[in-house]
């Protein structure tokens, strides 16, 4: 099976702009036969929402997601966007949709609320790390800040997940002479750790261009269960960055350092529990 990490540019608040533009790379990963894309954080959006967050709103069912749905019958799509739930709460979500309908959601848990970030003040956070099955792969989803927290991962993996997939708009900091930005060799290694502890394929998608005046860093990138950046973007262009899913690199790497198997989850629930009883 053929993954793609998709980087694109999107125009602030305007879902119909950004839904046609994705439907276009889908089209383009259909026809290189991709079975799963999956594009930036808030890529039916745009980042700097701010005060016009309730209004870019979707939810599941949102007509709005038409064409996407439509293609879903040929590929699994990754989007990002702002969900609004039953409740009329408001989250940064990613929406995993195939064969017509959204067949999963993540709700990014941790929003960052430092330096440039504020989403807290927009947006709840969501209390799960879920798995779910994507072209026949056992996956998660993370959302950028989730990827800086060891619990986005831990219970995926002890759920025995296979394909990690993150998106992200991590604006640029730090441009390198070596071409690219400080921050992507951070997420680089942090890819290059998780699929090499977790035996899984890492997909990162990272968005490009600039948005009131941020500069996002691209540099999308897919490793493989060894640890290995298989596959990259580049800093500043919308491509499509593809790679065949190995089940048999997958079953080595596992063989080879069986970290899961090994795992004691016992402890760390022994450990958590005594932490949150104040001892």
């Amino acid at each position: 099976m053929k993954v793609a990490s998709v980087q694109i540019d999107t125009v602030l608040g305007d879902m119909e702009k950004n839904i046609e533009k994705i439907c276009e790379f889908v089209e383009m990963c259909v026809e290189q036969g991709v079975g799963v894309s999956v594009f930036p954080e808030l890529s039916l959006t745009g980042y700097y929402l701010q005060d016009i967050t309730p209004e870019i709103a979707v939810t599941p069912d949102d007509e709005r997601l038409a064409p996407l749905k439509k293609l879903s019958h040929y590929i699994g799509i990754i989007v990002g966007c702002i969900e609004e739930s039953d409740s009329h709460v408001l989250y940064n979500s990613a929406f995993y949709i195939e064969g017509g309908v959204v067949k999963h959601i993540h709700r990014k848990v941790y929003l960052p609320t430092y330096g440039m970030f504020d989403e807290g003040r927009f947006v709840g956070s969501g209390g799960k790390f879920d798995r779910f099955v994507s072209n026949g792969f056992s996956s998660t989803i993370l959302i950028c800040e989730d990827c800086w927290h060891f619990s986005s991962v831990y219970i995926p993996f002890l759920k025995g997940v296979k394909l990690i997939f993150a998106q992200s708009a991590s604006p640029g900091r730090g441009y390198k002479n070596s071409g690219m930005f400080g921050n992507t060799r951070v997420w680089k290694n942090m890819g290059e750790f998780y699929s090499r502890l977790t035996g899984s394929y890492f997909i990162y998608s990272n968005r490009v261009g600039v948005e009131d005046g941020l500069v996002f860093s691209g540099n999308s990138f897919i490793c493989d269960p060894y640890g290995n950046v298989v596959a990259e973007g580049s800093v500043f262009d919308e491509e499509i960055i593809t790679v065949d899913i190995e089940e048999s690199v997958i079953r080595s790497a596992r063989m080879n350092l069986p970290l899961l198997r090994d795992e004691k989850p016992y402890i760390l629930e022994k450990g958590l529990k005594k932490f949150l009883e104040g001892n």
